[in-house]
């Protein structure tokens, strides 16, 4: 199994698993260009490319993880607000 490939799958699912934010069209844009421009040379990934891409993806899961832990933290405070008052 490609390792380049098998990333880009994950992130595939990660992303439609995601809402559709200007950040997240940009991203999936990137990706379908970059994988264009990879078949369109016949050029395979640098390691280094796929490393890269690697953190990046960690990066962007965590930052996606805290932005939905808070997005139900605020609904959390939503509702116990609409309670107390």
């Amino acid at each position: 199994m490609d390792k380049g490939n098998h990333g880009i799958s994950q992130f595939d699912q990660f992303l439609s698993s995601q809402d559709s934010s200007v950040v997240n069209k940009f991203l999936q844009k990137y990706w379908k260009t970059k994988q264009t421009l990879i078949k369109v040379t016949g050029k395979k990934e640098d390691e280094h490319v796929v490393a890269s891409d690697a953190d990046l993806d960690a990066k962007l899961e965590v930052f996606h993880s805290v932005q939905r832990t808070c997005m139900e933290l605020l609904k959390v405070i939503e509702q116990y607000q609409r309670r107390i008052t």
